[in-house]
């Protein structure tokens, strides 16, 4: 088995991870590089797209999932698979994703032919197209249902409770008996909404997000009376509360 990072280390966006095993190359993720500078990153993919057999999704995020039309459109044309939440979740993003850069690349042009910038036209990664071609590759599954994605490799999703549809990747090489466990982005115990992660107790290979570093969160048990601190005193003197909705989960 070779693993290679392509994204998402030492950096938070950008997921990918090329697993390459019983004759298969496999990606686990495929994300949109968020942040300055991301835009010539999310133009060349470091592997040649049509190479690549599989694509798991861990979930829907724009940092794990925002670059698969464009992975379509340069040539790859294999299963994707990832659980039935998150396939239902990531044709929405996906199309607000193309919509956006749509309007960013109008915006930009507008002001290129005002201001006769000596820049090249603004054209989007994917448009709307796209994500149709994209979202007819898509292979909806359930938590806990192994399947066979090669002769030899069991593929099963297991909650992540990280947002809707999100998941633990297990791979299971069976000729070996090697398991390869790709968390995705895992969530915290006992929160509103979502089930708690579930508890993986053995893998040869492990993949996992470390985005909080050694940082400790507050705890859940406080949250809410944080929260209504925050509202009660911004009111009592007046004020607006405006709560950003910037990324899904977050604002739930």
């Amino acid at each position: 088995m070779q693993i290679t990072f392509h994204g998402a280390a030492q950096k938070v966006t950008g997921s990918k991870h090329l697993v390459e095993v019983d004759g298969k190359r496999i990606l686990f993720d495929c994300g949109m590089h968020q942040g300055k500078g991301s835009r010539e990153e999310n133009l060349t993919f470091p592997f040649d797209p049509a190479s690549i057999d599989i694509l798991v999704l861990s979930h829907a995020h724009i940092d794990h999932s925002g670059l698969i039309p464009y992975l379509v459109k340069q040539g790859f044309n294999g299963k994707i698979y990832c659980t039935y939440a998150t396939m239902d979740l990531v044709n929405i993003l996906l199309v607000d994703s193309a919509s956006i850069q749509l309007h960013d690349a109008e915006f930009y042009n507008e002001k290129r032919i005002k201001y006769k910038w000596d820049k090249p036209e603004a054209i989007p990664l994917y448009e709307l197209n796209d994500v149709e071609n994209a979202m007819k590759l898509f292979d909806g599954e359930q938590y806990e249902s192994p399947l066979m994605i090669s002769e030899h490799l069991e593929l099963t999703f297991f909650d992540a409770g990280h947002i809707l549809g999100s998941s633990i990747i297990q791979l299971l090489n069976k000729e070996t008996n090697k398991t390869l466990i790709f968390t995705g982005d895992l969530g915290r115990k006992g929160l509103p909404i979502l089930r708690d992660p579930t508890l993986i107790d053995q893998a040869d290979y492990l993949i996992t997000e470390t985005t909080y570093g050694d940082r400790e969160h507050n705890s859940v048990e406080g949250m809410s009376e944080d929260v209504a601190k925050v509202i009660n005193t911004t009111f009592d003197r007046g004020g607006k509360i405006i709560i950003p909705a910037f990324s899904i989960g977050r604002t739930q």
